[in-house]
């Protein structure tokens, strides 16, 4: 007896070839801002004193907080900010009516992912001229979406560096 399925493969390709990537709020974004702002402080304490050691004193007072606070970060659950549909041709939606393909110039770090978005109009054609960039931290995402956004910006990168 055979069994029928009941999903159409066409059905499943689309919804394979279409993610939806929730971002949600940084827990890294006020860190990162508060350590470059205190180490601007602590350069200007260097310039302009002999304070050596309490310069010293407070850069390692502040990394062992920093270091506590991420360590608690783990337990808490962020809101989402906002959320964007994928494919895996790199062609991403915020909204219904609006696309944007990611270009081979979007990079990725240990920190997240600095996107570089082109709007691509009704006609299929991109408008090189107005571009959207986007940075998402790592943390921002779930394991998952970070791995098949960074697989994307591998992709292509790749694909532009065989292209030239």
């Amino acid at each position: 007896m055979k069994t029928v399925n009941l999903t159409p493969w066409c059905s499943l390709y689309s919804t394979a070839s279409k993610y939806s990537i929730q971002v949600k709020k940084s827990y890294y974004k006020p860190l990162m801002n508060f350590g470059s702002l205190l180490s601007f402080f602590l350069l200007l304490l260097l310039c302009f004193s002999y304070a050596y050691h309490l310069v010293l004193a407070l850069a390692i007072f502040t990394m062992i907080v920093l270091g506590v606070l991420i360590a608690q970060k783990s337990g808490k659950q962020a809101r989402v900010e906002y959320q964007f549909e994928l494919s895996q041709q790199g062609v991403c939606t915020f909204d219904s009516n609006v696309y944007y393909q990611i270009q081979a110039s979007s990079r990725l770090s240990f920190l997240g992912c600095w996107l570089k978005l082109v709007p691509v109009t009704a006609k299929s054609t991109l408008l090189v001229n107005k571009y959207k960039q986007l940075f998402i931290y790592r943390d921002s995402l779930c394991e998952q979406d970070f791995s098949r956004l960074s697989r994307l910006l591998k992709d292509l990168s790749s694909s532009a560096v065989s292209i030239h």
